[in-house]
């Protein structure tokens, strides 16, 4: 039996395959995304498509903390994410976190 090389080893035991491509999930409601950097409590939020606004929940409790919108306008967006950063769940960070969101090929 031949060994496994080193990427071989990983694909293995991210997808139970070793010659199988690992395919990540970033889009949809149950993707955690981390807001941090600079002097700000870090905030582990979902976001949630609500028509013209993207609405933001806390990933660890689940509680609506605000919403910004869908087109990313920087000035609102920029002031919304700060608003959430400053909502007070920054020790919220979701159960088992972080945890790889792979989709089987």
């Amino acid at each position: 039996m031949t060994e496994l090389t080193a990427e071989q080893k990983i694909r293995q035991q991210l997808t139970g395959d070793p010659f199988t491509d690992p395919h990540f999930k970033h889009e949809g409601e149950d993707v955690v995304r981390v807001l941090a950097g600079g002097d700000l409590p870090k905030v582990w939020v979902t976001f949630h498509p609500r028509g013209e606004r993207i609405e933001v929940r806390c990933a660890g409790c689940k509680n609506v903390l605000g919403s910004f919108p869908a087109d990313y306008e920087p000035v609102e967006t920029g002031a919304q994410m700060t608003a959430f950063r400053l909502a007070g769940h920054e020790q919220h960070k979701p159960e088992g976190w972080p945890r790889m969101n792979i989709i089987p090929r």
